[in-house]
């Protein structure tokens, strides 16, 4: 009551304190324009300003209106007259989310204002202001702690409007009745059975008889404290598995259906570190006993999306020269025209042998006149397929295959060989290609049937669409979906409409950690940088293990030309020199090459001087795709078409690749990328498919970031940014149709 009190007595001292002010009476209005901000009481706001003119009748105004952006405009008052700036505060539209700590550093003069709720949108923003500043509030859902908090840490003076209303005052008196002080620390985690999220199952902390039940995405949170063990069961899934709580912070629990697992016993096996292996073309045998360099590629060394053999195996072995197809000379080329050893011989057949499985294949025939050359087109053998490849040169390659041997050997091992695939245990033809033949009208793409879409599409200008756009979003401030709609519309218009649309999703969910990467990956599509590195650090703030925010925080400083920062950033998350020792081994790949690109594009402007000198060689490809999603262990699929018309499909579900998926759920990770190199000139086609179940309006949906880079690698290298988003099971979209010269 006290506090109450207090205000009271400040709003009658009103005029007296506005006389104390400087000798300097030119001021800065912070006006925010954030949604919330929408039921202000107008005319509470404008009375105060009016005092501020009848006092200052001369003065030079510097008006910032702020929510995720700032945007300046300057007034001069004469003789109290502030019509011009009155009737473009009352125009305002209120839209988007607030980031205070935008305002830094745009402040110029000595009094200032601030018109605000306190409604911050990140845990972690700070209004920082001179110790002459007021803050005043008239709106009632306003944000009474930060208020204060800010006025207290800034010196400087909270009118607060609201304080008075008859809700508020019984809300202030209420306040301490209603707190529970809590005994123990919560501890929170997530519990996931077979990669995904348990509802239902039960939690209990081992000899205390409380229990506790996972809601609908599997989240629990439980009184515990380090040395406690934590027992998991669902009877639903007939599992049960009991772990220590060794720290408080967020607690993943994997359990399989079906299975008891006891994780209090540590059993540690030592093993003995297994021998390298090589194919000889006799034997697999040991690499320290053939006496000679075997060079081998193995199938995690060989893309996804690569066409040929030809394109697995170019520039990943020294020595070996690939030739492209030449109309002149009637080659082929590919794997089938490769020079090992050099074109030493002028009446000999220099094309290295390729065996596939031991079995040797028709070879190309470049000996003798150019009429009689013959070569053999072996882009049957499927890639994807492949399970090896070891190149033979010199003495390791005649050995085993004599004369036939003496342009070198292409030994290839498929995986249907490995596996002894084929029915009765017998070896299929693996050199053949798998059905793959794109048909446009198989799984067809979704067409626009948003409602969303279709209203904004319908407008006759930008202003029209972003009228219609305001009128529908009060109907809809829990529809995800909505705003990611109105997003992409708005996004290749105009990014700061674009931007204030996507922050009202930090507006409304200031602690789903998915809604915060959608609005991340939002926020770096359009190029707004600032706000990127601001929601990825609000990422780490609550999940503090998260590598994609720290990955993320770092890019977007290089959006900022703070090329150092973000250097130093990425060495340190590849080595896990980060404040949390983040596990970034999953996107190791993706990491190095980043590093790399950024010494390559900005070396001059960097310190190298203590560089591992891993980072100093810059890869090249045609086309380089990293793609990132919102939500662990969402199912999807990615298809990639090539100028052939032949797809090659990565799925990402828990029945295709279950262990890479737990291991991007323990270690918190969603990034993977494709690269083209070789032979890839013409139009592809890169295809998204949505798996998972269909989510409802207010579920953060499935949004996927495709960046596309070209000649990767290369002086003319360029970027872009697709960004999609799913929520019904099944819908297949087009990110892209790449044409690649």
């Amino acid at each position: 009551m006290k506090k109450i009190l207090l205000i009271f007595v400040f709003l009658f001292a009103l005029s007296p304190t506005f006389s104390q002010e400087t000798q300097n009476n030119n001021t800065t209005i912070c006006w925010d324009i954030s949604s919330s901000m929408a039921d202000r009481d107008l005319e509470k706001d404008l009375s105060v300003l009016e005092k501020v003119f009848q006092r200052g009748k001369n003065q030079e105004v510097q008006l910032l209106l702020f929510g995720i952006n700032v945007e300046e405009k300057n007034y001069s008052i004469k003789e109290g007259d502030w019509t011009s700036l009155k009737n473009d505060l009352q125009n305002v539209a209120y839209d988007g989310g607030t980031v205070y700590a935008n305002l830094k550093g745009k402040i110029k003069n000595p009094n200032v204002y601030v018109f605000t709720d306190g409604q911050k949108t990140l845990s972690k923003d700070l209004l920082a202001l001179n110790g002459k500043s007021f803050l005043v509030n008239s709106s009632p859902s306003r944000n009474a702690k930060f208020l204060e908090r800010t006025a207290l840490l800034n010196k400087s003076r909270l009118m607060d409007f609201a304080a008075m209303l008859p809700e508020n005052v019984k809300a202030l008196q209420q306040k301490t009745a209603n707190e529970v002080p809590q005994q123990r620390p919560q501890i929170k985690g997530t519990v996931y059975i077979d990669n995904k999220p348990a509802s239902s199952a039960k939690v209990t902390i081992k000899g205390i008889s409380d229990s506790f039940l996972t809601d609908a995405s599997g989240a629990f949170s439980i009184p515990a404290q380090v040395g406690d063990t934590l027992v998991v069961t669902s009877r639903k899934s007939k599992t049960i598995k009991m772990l220590p709580v060794e720290s408080m912070t967020h607690l993943n629990v994997f359990m399989a259906s079906n299975i008891v697992a006891l994780d209090e016993v540590v059993v540690i096996e030592q093993q003995l570190e297994e021998e390298a292996k090589v194919m000889t073309g006799y034997r697999l045998q040991n690499q320290k006993e053939i006496g000679y360099t075997v060079s081998t590629i193995d199938a995690e060394d060989i893309s996804e999306v690569t066409l040929t053999a030809g394109d697995a195996i170019n520039t990943k072995i020294p020595g070996v020269e690939i030739k492209g197809q030449n109309p002149l000379s009637r080659e082929n080329g590919g794997i089938g025209n490769t020079r090992i050893r050099g074109n030493a011989s002028i009446n000999m057949n220099v094309d290295a042998l390729v065996v596939i499985d031991g079995v040797p294949m028709q070879r190309s025939d470049t000996s003798g006149s150019n009429y009689a050359k013959t070569s053999f087109n072996m882009d049957y053998v499927d890639p994807s397929n492949i399970a090896s490849i070891t190149v033979l040169k010199g003495l390791a390659a005649t050995n085993a295959w004599g004369s036939e041997g003496r342009g070198g050997v292409i030994l290839i091992t498929t995986k249907t060989a490995q596996s002894g695939g084929g029915k009765g245990g017998k070896p299929v033809d693996q050199a053949l290609l798998k059905n793959n033949v794109y048909n446009e009208s198989q799984g067809e793409l979704a067409s626009s049937t948003s409602p969303t879409l279709n209203a904004l599409n319908g407008s006759k200008s930008l202003q029209d669409a972003y009228d219609t756009y305001m009128a529908l979003r009060n109907l809809n401030q829990t529809n995800i979906k909505f705003f990611l709609d109105a997003f992409s519309y708005f996004k290749d218009k105009d990014s700061q409409i674009a931007g204030k649309v996507i922050s009202n999703l930090l507006e409304w969910n200031t602690d789903d950690i998915d809604v915060l990467r959608v609005v991340s990956k939002a926020f770096s599509t359009i190029g707004d940088y600032e706000n990127a590195v601001h929601v990825n650090d609000e990422i780490i703030a609550l999940s503090p293990n998260d590598v994609n925010a720290y990955f993320n925080r770092a890019l977007a400083k290089k959006g900022q030309e703070k090329y150092q920062e973000c250097l130093n950033e990425l060495i340190a998350l590849d080595k896990g020199n980060t404040y949390f020792s983040v596990n970034a081994s999953g996107i190791k790949k993706t990491l190095n090459r980043e590093i790399k690109n950024l010494i390559f594009e900005h070396k001059s402007e960097l310190n190298v001087t203590s560089i591992d000198s891993k980072y100093l060689n810059n890869l090249k490809y045609k086309v380089r795709l990293v793609f990132e999603w919102n939500t662990p262990a969402e199912e999807f699929e990615l298809q990639f078409v090539n100028p052939q018309k032949r797809f090659f499909n990565w799925v990402h579900t828990n029945s295709e690749i279950k262990q890479r998926i737990e291991d991007e759920l323990k270690n918190n990770y969603r990034i993977e990328e494709y690269e083209f190199y070789g032979d890839v000139a013409g139009e592809w086609v890169i295809n998204a498919k949505y798996l998972g179940e269909t989510k409802i309006g207010d579920e953060a949906p499935l949004v996927l970031k495709c960046t596309i880079f070209t000649n990767f690698g290369y002086p003319e290298q360029s970027k872009e940014d697709v960004l999609v988003h799913f929520s019904q099971a099944n819908e297949k979209k087009n990110l892209k149709k790449l044409f690649v010269n």
